[in-house]
């Protein structure tokens, strides 16, 4: 399930894009510094619930989808494998040895499983509800430079035409007869001969035409420019930076006094 941005009325879609930008920031260096299941498993449900208040069918859908689960289980089961410690809960026994199940790795695969999912959950909430040209914009308030600002817009609004003529490519050279959707080494280098190169061709084109365009225009004459729509600051964003800023140092807090710490690996000396 691909996740992009979807219009909506919601209280998140109308944040300021930098308000949202600077709460994913803070949010994913808080989560990354706590290793803490129930610190984890209360972010995780409410990233949930806030999906449930916005409504985004597409991220609902990613959480259940085969990618995101087998990544996690695999994430999950390599740190069982490689992080033994504590108590032995049970072992799996191979052919030439077994892999202990431990207390240890089995509470870092599920600290790491969790900061994983909600890692893609937070990320999945800010495109589903920012428009990438709105927060072109709002970088370039921000200070970045219009023209930097202008090669985000230009690639993000590209985009959709490029897939749209990648298809368009595909369907012509399959109805003149080429497979281009075979198996094998051979297959492949037939696709991108016959779809790459009248891509990169439509590409140097468009690319040729917007120059043009840009230089009848004189864009880059002056140092700054104005914009058309211009973005506000209000009180809810205001209020979502505050509850931000107290979250990331509530996580803060929960990682550097210990609290709701993993289990430990205990050593005796003889």
């Amino acid at each position: 399930m691909r996740i992009r941005y979807e219009p909506g009325t919601t209280f998140v879609h109308a944040l300021n894009p930098m308000t949202k930008l600077a709460a994913l920031v803070l949010f994913s260096i808080g989560i990354f510094l706590v290793a803490s299941i129930p610190v984890e498993a209360v972010v995780f449900l409410s990233l949930v619930a806030l999906i449930a208040l916005i409504r985004a069918r597409a991220i609902a859908s990613l959480l259940a989808s085969r990618f995101l689960l087998s990544f996690t289980v695999l994430l999950f089961l390599v740190q069982v494998v490689f992080n033994a410690g504590g108590a032995v809960y049970f072992s799996i026994p191979l052919i030439l040895f077994s892999i202990p199940v431990t207390a240890h790795g089995v509470a870092v695969g599920v600290v790491l499983a969790l900061r994983f999912v909600c890692i893609i959950l937070a990320s999945a909430i800010f495109v589903f509800t920012t428009d990438p040209g709105e927060l072109a914009y709002a970088l370039i308030r921000a200070g970045v430079p219009y023209r930097y600002g202008f090669m985000l817009v230009t690639a993000i609004r590209f985009i959709p035409v490029f897939e749209a003529e990648a298809g368009t490519v595909r369907c012509a050279q399959q109805a003149r007869g080429l497979d281009i959707d075979g198996k094998g080494f051979r297959a492949l280098l037939n696709s991108a001969r016959y779809t790459l190169m009248p891509l990169v061709v439509s590409a140097l084109s468009k690319v040729d035409v917007l120059v043009i365009s840009m230089e009848g225009r004189a864009f880059g004459v002056r140092p700054r420019r104005t914009s058309l729509r211009e973005g506000r600051f209000t009180l809810t964003d205001a209020a979502v930076i505050v509850l931000a800023i107290l979250v990331f140092t509530l996580l803060l807090y929960f990682a550097f006094t210990g609290q709701f710490q993993l289990p430990q690996i205990v050593t005796y000396d003889d």
